[in-house]
């Protein structure tokens, strides 16, 4: 085979190389920002949802109860955190994998009843009735506590996904090293044959 030939295919086998280690490039970089944005997800949406659940609403409650703090501060509270939580909600839904989708459909089933609750809590807590306040505890708890332990399963979801992922991740490193190694054999054997060729015609 003449010299220039093989230089000819040496160098499309490096160019096709070249265009699979872009495609692995691209890939690695698209695993790494769903890590990304699955870890803000666990941590910065459905985490903070944990504190409306588990402490905003049962603290609130229990403050304006018990005289700790008056029915204008609860109603204030309740309805700037509610807005928070409603804006959590919904950066959190797109990143639903499927094994948070049963707990997911939970908590958003439980949403819509602590969503009524939490208005019926403001509406007496505008006509200062905190024995009607203190009567909706119980039943606060019944909806909040499960809800807690749903989103509780959702983070442990995303952490061992992250996991999952991150083997896949590394899998895909050590793959681009692989192929690193390869296109720099390629490219010294081309570099050998352009050298060593008595002439490229």
């Amino acid at each position: 085979m003449k010299p220039k030939l093989i230089v000819y295919c040496l160098a499309a086998i490096v160019f096709a190389f070249g265009i699979k280690g872009f495609l692995l490039h691209k890939d690695i970089q698209i695993t790494l920002k769903d890590n990304a944005r699955q870890q803000e997800a666990a941590t910065m949406e459905i985490g903070m949802c944990f504190d409306w659940y588990g402490v905003i609403i049962v603290d609130s409650v229990i403050k304006v109860a018990t005289g700790l703090i008056t029915p204008e501060m609860m109603i204030e509270t309740l309805q700037e955190e509610k807005a928070n939580k409603d804006e959590y909600l919904r950066l959190y839904e797109p990143t639903i994998t499927e094994a948070e989708k049963e707990d997911a459909q939970f908590v958003f089933r439980q949403d819509k009843k602590i969503d009524y609750l939490v208005d019926t809590l403001i509406q007496l807590a505008k006509n200062n009735n905190l024995e009607g306040i203190s009567e909706l505890i119980p039943p606060m708890y019944d909806l909040t506590d499960p809800t807690i332990e749903a989103i509780n399963n959702l983070i442990d979801a995303k952490m061992y996904y992250n996991e999952a992922q991150s083997e896949i991740l590394n899998k895909k490193l050590e793959s681009f090293s692989e192929f690193l190694t390869l296109l720099l054999i390629l490219s010294g054997v081309l570099c050998v044959c352009v050298t060593f060729s008595r002439a490229c015609r």
